[in-house]
């Protein structure tokens, strides 16, 4: 069993530009629940927030026009990671931080 806050988070997008905020507050949160602090953590889903609005318009431009992006954030033992793709593409790290020291 696992503890909570350690869990992978898969989010799916369709190809719209203008849902990279929803993108940013899920990775907010997600940054939130697993101990970083507030500041960091708006930073991070800022940097999020522009990545993932490349690969928004990238699926919004391609010829198959259903297609979305995945976005997969990972709790891992020394660091957080948040990577993104559209459905069919390579992987892209959008972010990666080291996993906050527990005080």
């Amino acid at each position: 069993m696992r503890s909570a806050g350690r869990e992978t988070l898969v989010f799916t997008l369709p190809g719209d530009p203008a849902l990279s905020r929803l993108a940013r507050l899920v990775a907010s949160h997600f940054l939130r629940q697993n101990g970083v602090k507030t500041v960091a953590a708006r930073r991070g889903a800022l940097a999020v927030e522009r990545g993932i609005r490349k690969l928004l318009k990238s699926a919004a431009r391609s010829r198959q026009g259903g297609r979305g992006v995945v976005l997969v954030l990972q709790p891992q033992p020394a660091a957080l990671e948040v990577t993104g793709r559209a459905v069919g593409g390579p992987k892209t790290r959008l972010l990666r931080l080291l996993r906050p020291r527990p005080s």
